[in-house]
């Protein structure tokens, strides 16, 4: 998606976010405005004074005196232009805009919004191969409709900036330093946290300048953060007032709460939201011949190959580890549809550990639950002997009792052959079970889904590509697993997906292009028609 030779030349005479670059195009124009100021006047004063019938000398023709100027101007504008076409275009090649992670959607006025936070490096010099240049964050408002920037507000060289959350009326962002208030209506700064300290006093010297330290409370819309004395305070946003919390620092701050919980994006199994036991599992021939046979994620299975995995991958159903089966033997293909390197989108907006989402696999049944676990016979009883008896009672009693430590030997055999089964069982089926979730990226996440046309199925998006190629895009189709049918497929001309953020009709995501530099992509989830829009020349991408 990197802009062509001849789209840079005319994106270099915009004004963009670069300081130098808009001093020196200003020049540039100023220049060109004297010379065709130069031109007007020089036509005004050939009509202005009529031709004297004395001058013998023809009066040069208007075409002639016009390619005279057109000569001198180039002239004259010749190096200060080329200049900067060869600043432009050398410097510009190193700038850099990369979108964080995390993205906001809502719907104002009717315009389905989606703000992103954009961070832009650019440079400014360049010298022997180091090229130099600054760092500035820019909150963006996008229509997500037709692409158009709403607003843009920028907010300075912002350290590990992100967006923290939203309320009716405005957006709260973590700038590098602090928490920062914009209006959604145009963007504009309302409040700070050194603002927030002059309206409430109880909160002077209290804001800390490290982001891990800040929290959003989704549910009251606040801002949470631990003081710089170690105490809880939250702001609202909205009245900008503020105090300490009664709430405990361990609501908001846990020793395993960490920036760093990997939440995977796409899953290669889901449920089939029937309740029946089956499962959606992307798969690709060999892995399914895998799990038929009961040898999947084992070293030693004959289908295990050394070759390079086979990139493509069908839709299949089954009742994985059903019963405690290891070989899953009602496998089959949900459709001939085949997606290079697929998988399911999950569904990043739900939580995750009490989703009550019914496609989502959160994990297999304990195995004990499922087969019972070998019980170790009890120890015999020894045989109550009388205190005086016959040589005959003697033998009689001693052959009960080896009877019966000959029946209880053969009963700790029989429970060491099934205990030992058991137990094989159960590491195989824990290991294959282990392997599946961890194809899922282990920790259990919903998938994204949404209800079809008829409002009686439910849709799901797979992402894959459209080759092997290293610089092969990014493909999303729409899956009608109940139908077994691609609804529609479209190319976000992305290389990998970073983040996403699904609005009520249309998904907006963000990724790195073949340049390596970050675009938002929308596209409608009802027919898969979508825009582009890139940050580095602020230009939209019409597909």
């Amino acid at each position: 998606m990197d802009a062509t030779f001849s789209e840079k030349i005319l994106f270099a005479f915009r004004y963009n976010d670069s300081i130098w670059h808009n001093v020196f195009l200003t020049v540039i124009y100023i220049l060109l405005a004297l010379s065709l100021f130069t031109l007007i006047r020089r036509i005004a004063r050939i009509i202005a004074q009529p031709r004297d019938i004395r001058d013998e000398a023809p009066r040069p023709p208007f075409f002639k005196m016009l390619s005279r100027w057109f000569a001198g101007s180039l002239a004259f504008l010749a190096f200060p232009v080329i200049l900067f076409l060869i600043l432009t275009l050398t410097l510009g090649s190193s700038d850099h805009a990369g979108i964080s992670p995390r993205t906001l959607s809502y719907e104002r006025e009717g315009v389905q919004t989606s703000v992103l936070l954009i961070d832009k490096f650019i440079a400014n010099s360049s010298d022997r191969g180091i090229t130099s240049g600054s760092s500035k964050s820019y909150v963006y408002a996008m229509n997500e409709k037709t692409g158009e920037p709403i607003w843009k507000t920028g907010i300075g060289r912002a350290y590990a900036p992100y967006l923290m959350g939203q309320t009716e009326d405005r957006i709260v962002v973590f700038d590098g330093s602090g928490p920062l208030v914009l209006s959604k209506a145009d963007g504009a700064k309302l409040a700070d946290a050194r603002k927030m300290e002059s309206s409430n006093t109880e909160l002077e010297g209290r804001f800390p300048e490290e982001s891990k330290s800040y929290r959003w409370d989704e549910k009251r819309k606040q801002i949470v953060f631990q003081g710089l004395d170690g105490g809880l305070y939250r702001v609202d946003p909205d009245t900008l007032e503020g105090g300490a919390s009664s709430a405990k620092l361990s609501d908001y701050f846990k020793e395993d709460d960490s920036d760093t919980v990997y939440i995977p994006d796409r899953l290669a199994i889901v449920q089939s939201g029937k309740g029946d036991g089956n499962y959606r599992i992307f798969a690709n021939e060999e892995t399914a011949e895998q799990l038929r046979e009961g040898t999947f994620a084992q070293e030693d299975s004959p289908n295990a190959s050394s070759e390079a995995e086979d990139m493509r991958r069908r839709i299949y159903t089954g009742s994985l580890l059903a019963g405690g089966e290891i070989a899953v033997k009602d496998l089959k293909p949900l459709m001939d549809q085949v997606f290079l390197r697929g998988a399911f989108l999950s569904d990043l907006n739900r939580a995750t550990a009490d989703s009550d989402d019914p496609y989502m696999l959160s994990g297999f049944p304990d195995y004990s639950s499922i087969e019972k676990e070998p019980r170790m016979p009890d120890s015999p009883e020894s045989v109550d002997w009388p205190s005086r008896m016959t040589v005959e009672e003697y033998e009689a009693y001693k052959a009960e009792e080896n009877r019966r430590i000959e029946n209880y030997y053969a009963q700790r055999d029989q429970y060491d052959a099934a205990n030992k089964s058991y137990r094989d069982q159960k590491t195989l089926y824990d290991h294959i079970a282990y392997s599946l979730m961890i194809q899922n990226g282990g920790t259990p996440v919903p998938p994204f889904h949404y209800a079809d046309a008829s409002g009686e199925g439910e849709v799901f998006l797979v992402a894959h590509y459209s080759s092997l190629a290293g610089d092969a895009d990014l493909l999303i189709s729409a899956v009608d697993m109940d139908k077994a049918e691609v609804l529609w497929t479209a190319d976000t001309h992305l290389k990998d997906i970073e983040s996403y953020s699904p609005s009520e009709e249309r998904m907006t995501l963000t990724g790195r292009g073949e340049d390596g530099n970050s675009y938002a992509f929308s596209l409608s989830l009802k027919d898969g028609s979508g825009w582009g829009y890139d940050f580095r020349y602020d230009r939209i991408l019409k597909f």
